[in-house]
């Protein structure tokens, strides 16, 4: 060999080892890729590796569930997976007591009441009998007709599925409201029916019965004769406002009128159809 070229042998023996250092850390790299970051225990070797571990974070980090991840939530963008998951028993709460408000109410469950009456003023219509007049060219014995026109302030204590009722009328001559010679009555009744509550429509039936005072007016003077009535109605209150309703009905109505005649006491009747309609909340 040249006397240039001449290498000691202790220099050579270390060129020799630092050119196989890399040789020898070849399968702990690919081990430590293999197995993660977390699987380096040693900093020493990370720094050597050049791997970016952060110490102390792997085992405060929970593992992930294996069920799917909670949402991000919409209102916070880029927010994290643990915000997300924080409001998600919220969002799952809102979510069911919207469900629960939209389904059906349970078999063993009442459904919500509607709305019914409680006050109302009604006009009524009926026809009822001329006493000492009969009707032309009718057989002897039949008296001639006589309409009433009719106002009663009806008061319902009672109005669920069943409803009681209080009624106070005040009837008179049909065309004779003013009249000194026109017939009149006051009357006050009780009702007892079933109805079928809704929030618009409510559907009726009562029974009513009741007893009062008649004035009747003949050969210029004034008869006090007593006056009852008993029938039925089958309508509905149609409610138009929040407390506010209009109502029909269509009735059978039997009014009597009892007097003294000849010493002993007497009544006539009719069988008639009335019809009613009325306002109120």
């Amino acid at each position: 060999m040249k006397r240039g070229m001449r290498v000691s042998r202790p220099w050579l023996s270390l060129v020799l080892t630092v050119l196989a250092i890399p040789a020898a850390l070849a399968p702990a790299r690919a081990a430590a890729a293999a197995a993660g970051d977390d699987a380096i225990d040693d900093p020493k070797l990370a720094r050597r590796l050049g791997s970016r571990v952060t110490w102390g974070t792997t085992a405060d980090t929970p593992a992930p569930r294996a069920t799917t991840p909670a949402p991000v939530s919409a209102t916070a963008p880029g927010g994290s997976a643990r915000a997300g998951a924080s409001r998600a028993p919220a969002v799952e709460v809102g979510v069911a007591a919207t469900a629960a408000s939209l389904a059906p109410a349970p078999s063993g469950q009442a459904a919500p009441e509607g709305r019914t009456a409680t006050f109302g003023l009604a006009y009524r219509r009926f026809s009822f009998v001329q006493v000492g007049a009969a009707a032309a060219g009718a057989a002897a014995g039949v008296a001639a007709s006589e309409p009433f026109d009719s106002l009663a302030l009806d008061f319902y204590p009672i109005s669920r599925t069943v409803r009681f009722g209080l009624s106070t009328q005040y009837g008179w001559q049909s065309g004779r409201f003013n009249s000194r010679d026109g017939d009149y009555f006051i009357a006050q009744s009780l009702s007892l029916g079933v109805q079928r509550p809704g929030e618009v429509f409510t559907p009726f039936a009562e029974a009513f019965a009741g007893a009062g005072y008649l004035r009747r007016f003949q050969f210029d003077r004034t008869i006090p004769t007593a006056y009852w009535q008993f029938g039925f109605d089958l309508g509905a209150n149609l409610f138009v406002a929040e407390h506010g309703y209009v109502s029909l009905a269509l009735g059978y109505l039997r009014p009597v009128n009892g007097f003294a005649k000849m010493q002993s006491f007497t009544s006539v009747y009719v069988d008639t159809w009335s019809l009613k309609l009325g306002f109120g909340i």
